[in-house]
């Protein structure tokens, strides 16, 4: 199929190409997304974050051939203009090319699929692990679950808080125990998260308060700083007011992808 990529290498590959958006490169994407071991996902991350990747090219693959190896499904993004090359060099009379996403259009196409990905994911996992951590007050559990989770996910938000906030309650939203509430104003502020049973009489809820620590010594006292928060600004006014009596409060921080989470 391909024999001429020497031709490709030493042209400037970034041109737009009507088959950008069509369904079999989309299916590519979508695979290589969907089998990523640790490192394609980084690789990823790497190129929706506007970086570059390094990759041998494989002149001879051919269609039937591209979901053999994660190579060759690299290679034939690049051939299809899903990615481009800034620079090139030799090695052991290899060619090996810099690679990088061309556009925000194509990149667009990439975070779609991440977050396609991503939902069935979860839709596809039980989390009442952590549900039941939570209601255990087993912080250590909650800590090691949403590690896990975030060290198996691919990024492309830079870690702030509103990816974090997407992500817990993604992973929360599907249980069949408690609703979910967030960003909703109560006392004196906006809480982040909140978990309660629809039946308030005998009833619980679960406040969860959300930060980002600048490095990972800061985990545990950005969670002590956001149970302050939860207190000071009075945070289970709405749960109170509505009449829930068992009530526990939680500051989660993250540090890229490690999280740490505190009871009060």
């Amino acid at each position: 199929m391909i024999n001429y990529v020497s031709d490709i290498i030493h042209k400037d590959t970034n041109f737009p190409k009507p088959y950008w958006s069509n369904t079999s490169s989309n299916s590519i994407v979508r695979e290589l997304i969907e089998n990523a071991d640790e490192i394609a996902r980084c690789e990823l991350e790497e190129l929706v974050d506007d970086g570059t990747i390094e990759k041998p090219v494989h002149e001879d693959v051919t269609y039937e051939d591209v979901y053999a190896s994660q190579d060759n499904l690299w290679n034939f993004l690049f051939f299809t203009g899903y990615l481009k090359t800034v620079d090139k060099k030799f090695k052991s009379d290899k060619i090996y090319l810099s690679l990088k996403i061309p556009n925000r259009e194509i990149r667009s196409i990439y975070r779609d699929k991440v977050t396609e990905w991503f939902d069935n994911k979860i839709k596809n996992e039980n989390f009442q692990g952590l549900v039941t951590a939570f209601e255990d007050g087993n912080c250590d559990k909650i800590s090691d679950i949403i590690t896990g989770q975030l060290m198996d996910t691919i990024s492309f938000y830079d870690y702030k808080e509103d990816y974090y906030h997407g992500f817990l309650a993604g992973l929360l939203k599907h249980n069949k125990k408690y609703f979910i509430k967030s960003n909703r104003a109560s006392g004196l502020g906006r809480y982040d998260l909140v978990l309660g049973t629809r039946r308030i009489r005998q009833g619980r809820a679960f406040i969860i308060e959300l930060k980002v620590a600048g490095s990972i010594r800061g985990l545990e006292k950005g969670c002590k700083n956001v149970l302050e928060q939860i207190e000071k600004f009075h945070y289970d006014s709405e749960l109170l007011n509505e009449g829930y009596t068992n009530i526990d409060r939680y500051g989660i921080c993250f540090y890229k992808k490690e999280c740490l989470a505190l009871k009060n």
